[in-house]
């Protein structure tokens, strides 16, 4: 089995943290062993609670998050191929991609409230500049080369972009979707912090004030395994879409 060492590390982490949850930090105010943790995702996934918050969070990323590739694969294309629109947007776009837009989740809270549109626009917008700019240098980086040679069987300027442009730019696009996962996954917990009735955010929020530490790792381990498993399934896209990649 090839993935053997990546077991054994897994299984070594988790007796650790077992060890210390047992016997170094003892006081569950501060900490929690794996097998509180684990009693107490079974009790909430038990009474239902567990499943609202993750149905929840889960709207809010999945509808920003699929915004947020489709706009960003547009906005994209058009920074690549129109240079006049290029020398008016790209400043604006790699100074907004460089800027933390988590600052502006008050403000998005504030405006659209408590429920799930200000979490999705927090979501779409965090989301939204990776993916624009990285497909925007996926499509500039396509060799000149190609594109000539689809002029010269008579393509459309649309038939180059879907034919050429975007396959010479998968890699780009998905990894900028890969920046995108994680930023979309702060935006939701950040966002459902600020002001939420249900959500993992407001789980682990909540948790933490009232010191119950296994609630809120059970919240932890829910963000970090979606992202693991978001992360896994891009990668297998990858390799699907851009094998010279791998």
């Amino acid at each position: 089995m090839k993935n053997w060492p990546l077991l054994v590390s897994i299984l070594a982490v988790a007796a650790l943290w077992q060890f210390i949850g047992t016997h170094v930090v003892t006081s569950h105010l501060l900490f929690a062993p794996l097998s509180t943790i684990f009693a107490k995702a079974w009790q909430l996934a038990q009474n239902g609670k567990l499943w609202i918050n993750i149905r929840a969070s889960g709207s809010e990323f999945i509808l920003g998050y699929a915004m947020a590739v489709v706009l960003g694969v547009l906005l994209g294309i058009a920074l690549a191929i129109g240079r006049g629109f290029a020398r008016f947007a790209d400043p604006w776009v790699n100074a907004l991609y460089a800027t933390p837009m988590i600052a502006l989740a008050p403000i998005f809270v504030v405006l659209l409230g408590i429920g799930i549109y200000s979490k999705i626009a927090i979501v779409f917008i965090e989301a939204f500049f990776p993916i624009a700019v990285t497909t925007s240098v996926g499509i500039r980086s396509t060799e000149k080369v190609l594109v000539e040679a689809a002029q010269s069987f008579g393509a459309s300027r649309v038939q180059i972009i879907r034919t050429v442009l975007l396959p010479n730019s998968y890699a780009f696009i998905i990894a900028g979707m890969r920046i995108a996962v994680a930023r979309g996954l702060a935006g939701v917990l950040i966002s459902e912090i600020f002001g939420s009735v249900a959500g993992i955010g407001n789980l682990i929020w909540f948790s933490a004030e009232s010191y119950d530490m296994p609630a809120l790792f059970t919240g932890v381990f829910i963000l970090a395994g979606t992202s693991i498993t978001l992360m896994a399934l891009l990668a297998r896209l990858e390799r699907r879409v851009a094998p010279w990649r791998s």
